[in-house]
């Protein structure tokens, strides 16, 4: 653990450009319903939180969700990345104030009361749950390639990830669903109703039909709180309680000591975070010295430059000794988790189903300045709703797979912490939409196959819309609405 010495004093802390409000949103919910197994699954209402347990609560009124779906759709057409981005950071200011519920001392943003993968595809997702739904695994982007090989492969990324669903997805994929044949009805979270799902649809029937019923949506209407389904993946890194752990930061692949595919264990400047420094969000990083770097915790990074912060610059959480046992059982080369350690937010993909092709966001950490030429995102545009830590993360957005409906430029999108694996075809010229595009399901003895990634992303994928006929790669399977998690996560 630093020493008072060994912090650097408060007069060379350099403030981030923005000022940050202090200011909580205590906006009350209504406890959420278990679900009703119907042919369409009705979201649960919002609920206020609980004593014994943590309620899923969705993301409150005040901050434009969810989006009026024609206006954001017109805005994806025609490319009004202003509105797009305003639009994305009150999202990520909605799911990230704090919903008033914590968990072993540490204070739950909305997005941290969501259900987890482990309790949505367990079946065990509904009402109160007793901890934060966090089932560490490794992502399964990092080794797609491979799987779909039937190969095995190490991970070249040091982080674990998850899924979690805001309670209008969860309580979809627990419904049971109609659809062709006499099987049904089918169960998305199921590998058997998948398969089962696929085989039922009649021989005629157009590759373009062959999916899933959408994900949910609907708008607020005379003062009527709608809802949309939301899928997130974060990711998680260690920080351990004493001494200073280094925390990759992202400056861009020629700050990598691989530029074709620079991992986060590739990059070479590191932000040793103190858990020990009260300093808050508002600190931006600054040179480590010789003293600080000599207390850095052992980790397998490249690090060869090493800047200097307080924890509270990172979403964190303390980690019990489950959080713990989880992260050693699945991350091997990140660290060894004790409790009392930190589980630390590096990045989060977010989809939402706002529009029909849903929107696309992701946010990753990056403190002080933003990545040399804004590459793939940055903090530019971020609104004052967006408080405190979760100011020190940027973005990128991909509403469209081009840059508007009547331009030919593919949206590159990614998020640095995970699409920069070896794992992801074309990584670094990636987007969010035609990576998702491609989740879908079919298979026998119980056993889902999938399509690959996109091997390049030169061109947008056709999804049969219009007159533009579906991309002939469908023919066989079923669309899972774009969602990677429904036949990755099925039981």
């Amino acid at each position: 653990m630093s020493s008072n010495q060994n912090r650097l004093p408060k007069k060379l802390w350099f403030p981030l450009v923005l000022v940050f409000a202090f200011v909580l949103f205590g906006i009350s919910c209504q406890p959420s319903k278990p679900t009703t197994e119907t042919a369409t699954a009705t979201p649960s209402p919002s609920a206020s939180p609980a004593s014994g347990g943590i309620t899923p609560q969705d993301i409150p009124a005040g901050f434009g969700y969810p989006g009026d779906r024609p206006q954001l759709q017109a805005w994806a057409d025609a490319w009004q990345i202003d509105q797009i981005t305003q639009h994305t950071w009150d999202m990520w200011a909605g799911m990230t104030a704090d919903s008033g519920q914590s968990f072993n001392g540490s204070k739950l943003p909305y997005w941290e009361t969501w259900c987890g993968t482990e309790e949505v595809f367990g079946g065990t997702c509904g009402g109160r749950t007793l901890r934060p739904g966090r089932p560490f695994r490794q992502a399964s982007q990092l080794t797609h390639i491979a799987r779909l090989k039937g190969l095995s492969a190490q991970a070249d990324t040091q982080v674990v990830s998850f899924n979690k669903f805001n309670p209008s997805m969860s309580d979809f994929l627990k419904a049971q669903h109609a659809g062709p044949g006499t099987s049904g009805p089918y169960n998305y979270t199921s590998v058997s109703s998948l398969i089962s799902l696929n085989q039922a649809w009649p021989a005629n029937t157009p590759t373009v039909d062959r999916k899933i019923e959408e994900s949910p949506y609907k708008p607020t209407v005379n003062g009527v709180e709608g809802y949309a389904g939301i899928e997130t993946k974060p990711v998680i890194f260690l920080v351990k309680a004493s001494g200073l752990t280094p925390m990759p930061l992202w400056l861009g692949p020629s700050a990598s000591t691989n530029q074709n595919n620079p991992t986060p264990n590739t990059w070479t400047t590191c932000v040793l975070l103190d858990p020990a420094n009260p300093g808050g969000p508002d600190v931006a990083p600054v040179p480590a010295t010789p003293a600080q770097i000599g207390q850095k915790v052992s980790m397998p990074y490249a690090c060869t430059t090493y800047l200097y912060a307080p924890l509270a610059t990172i979403y964190s959480f303390k980690m019990d000794a489950t959080d713990a046992a989880a992260w050693n059982s699945v991350q091997g080369n990140g660290g060894t988790a004790s409790a009392g350690d930190y589980g630390v937010l590096g990045g989060m993909h977010v989809n939402s189903k706002e529009i029909v092709n849903w929107t696309w966001q992701t946010f990753w950490w990056q403190p002080g300045q933003d990545t040399p030429n804004n590459f793939p995102g940055s903090k530019a545009g971020m609104t004052a709703n967006v408080k405190g830590t979760w100011r020190n993360y940027a973005s990128c957005t991909a509403y469209n797979q081009t840059q508007g409906k009547a331009s030919t430029k593919m949206v590159v999108c990614f998020n640095p912490f995970l699409e920069t694996s070896s794992g992801i075809p074309s990584g670094l010229t990636s987007n969010c939409m035609s990576c998702h595009g491609t989740a879908t399901a079919a298979g026998s003895n119980n056993k889902i196959s999938t399509l690959s990634y996109p091997p390049d992303y030169t061109k947008p994928i056709s999804f049969g819309e219009g007159s533009v006929p579906i991309d002939p790669r469908f023919a066989g399977f079923t669309r899972t609405d774009f969602s990677w998690a429904i036949p990755v996560n099925a039981k």
